[in-house]
């Protein structure tokens, strides 16, 4: 047993050798360890993206350059209208300037480790990062992506230095020209008191305020298509007519139409305008008849159409009728949209608030020229083809679907997704969503479709279907 344990028991030196060398093995491992911790705390590329710079190869890019071509509302890749715009994601820009503010050398929400733009660095800016093929949540959502070219535009600013834009290159984009439609109410009786007024219209922006007679007032910003002032009592006290329009200062910005806001004298009831038979036409088809129905009509009234008054024959206190030049009509007036007036006779030429009247610029029909559209745009799977999805366009479905129907979205008041006849913004749901720019917003969301706007053609065909009537 004893020479059986000396047999077994390791002679000294094999076993120092043996705990020497354990030793190394553990130090070499422990030393791989630490450089594997020392790289995991390192700030790297999120996974997939090249360690390589991604400054080799590209040329220096504006962020004015950057953002017309792939950032803004115009631009397929847009991500700003019903995005950005509004917030999403921590981010807020609408603008290459505003872009510039909410980025460089700020940190990233999503990633405490890393600016949203690092200048001289893609490959450790945020914004980069989740534009790439290989990122998760890849943006803009849902797509469509910037391609290889639109990457490298968007490293080569970032390459440069990521350089602040100057309004002379449009770092400060021209502000729009504000359009005026409606006035709420358009009339009042002498001695109302204070009165408040609504104003709808569109390219309505923070700077823009509202004038009473040259003079501006107060005004609460309700979006970009609406506003409300108030009416001191004093300017209601007597019979008066004073112009009310939305002025936009500079850079570019401008003055919108004037409408009229009238005071009665005590007694006087105006004219109402319901409706209007045919409620449109098209450009250059000639002359027809329109019946005009509504309320307090006297007779030897007439009507104004598009400003040129027209003699009208009296029916009733609630029906006119009046012949149309073919002249009247032979183009399309801006946006589509004449205005009819009634005007009741002297003495009191007591006139009703304007209502509109389409011009469509030539014939468009729901079957042959804006359902193709629908169907190749926007009634597609994930969008506007099922009854599960707010609004069916596929074909069979989309005239009840919109003619005639409220929308239900928020901010857009009791505006229907087609009115017949009301080609205007303000009149039709579906026209704000086709027309909506990163400068002039919908009422409500993004600009439709999403991701890619329509042609000016494709747009056209829409408003002048919808002008017409938004004939079946």
């Amino acid at each position: 047993m004893q020479g059986q344990s000396l047999r077994s028991a390791p002679k000294a030196g094999v076993t120092s050798r043996a705990s020497l060398l354990a030793r190394m093995i553990s130090l070499a491992l422990w030393g791989l360890t630490g450089c594997v911790e020392q790289r995991d705390a390192e700030v790297l590329p999120e996974p997939g993206t090249s360690t390589a710079s991604a400054c080799e190869g590209v040329a220096p890019r504006t962020l004015e350059e950057v953002h017309a071509a792939h950032f803004a509302a115009q631009s397929p890749t847009g991500c700003t209208v019903g995005c950005h715009e509004t917030g999403a994601g921590g981010l807020t820009f609408r603008d290459a300037h505003e872009l510039w503010q909410a980025t460089v050398q700020r940190p990233s929400l999503g990633d405490a480790s890393l600016l949203l733009v690092e200048p001289g660095h893609p490959e450790r800016s945020r914004l980069y990062l989740k534009l790439r093929p290989d990122a998760l949540g890849r943006m803009p959502q849902g797509g469509p992506f910037l391609d290889a070219a639109g990457l490298r535009d968007v490293a080569g600013w970032i390459c440069a230095g990521a350089p602040e834009p100057s309004a002379s290159d449009g770092g400060l984009p021209a502000r729009p020209v504000p359009t005026l439609d409606t006035l709420t109410p358009s009339t009042v009786q002498e001695g109302a008191g204070e009165v408040v007024l609504s104003l709808g219209g569109g390219g309505f922006v923070d700077e823009s305020q509202v004038e009473v007679d040259g003079l501006a007032v107060a005004t609460t910003h309700d979006g970009p298509q609406r506003l409300e002032v108030r009416v001191a009592s004093s300017l209601t006290a007597r019979a008066s007519t004073h112009q009310v329009r939305v002025v936009t200062p500079a850079p570019g910005g401008g003055a919108s139409a004037s409408l009229t806001f009238t005071v009665t004298a005590a007694g006087v009831v105006l004219p109402t305008v319901s409706t209007l038979s045919p409620c449109g036409t098209v450009a250059g088809s000639g002359a027809f008849t329109l019946t005009v129905q509504g309320m307090n009509f006297k007779e030897g009234a007439s009507l104004s159409f598009n400003g040129t008054a027209v003699a009208a024959t009296f029916i009733s206190s609630s029906e006119l009728r009046a012949s149309i030049p073919a002249a009247l009509v032979a183009t399309a007036p801006t946006g589509n949209a004449a205005t009819v007036t009634v005007v009741n006779p002297a003495p009191g030429r007591e006139t009703s608030a304007p209502v509109t009247f389409g011009v469509a610029s030539k014939v468009s029909t729901l079957a042959s020229d804006v359902q193709p559209i629908f169907t190749a745009t926007c009634a597609t799977s994930g969008c506007h083809a099922t009854a599960s999805t707010p609004v069916n366009l596929t074909s069979g479905n989309a005239y009840n679907e919109l003619v005639g129907v409220p929308t239900s979205s928020k901010g857009c008041g009791q505006r229907l997704r087609v009115q017949a006849c009301g080609p205007l913004r303000g009149q039709s749901f579906l026209i704000d969503k086709i027309l909506a720019t990163n400068s002039s917003p919908a009422c409500s969301g993004g600009a439709m479709p999403k991701g890619s706007p329509l042609s000016a053609a494709q747009k056209q065909a829409i408003i002048d279907w919808v002008a017409q009537g938004a004939p079946r």
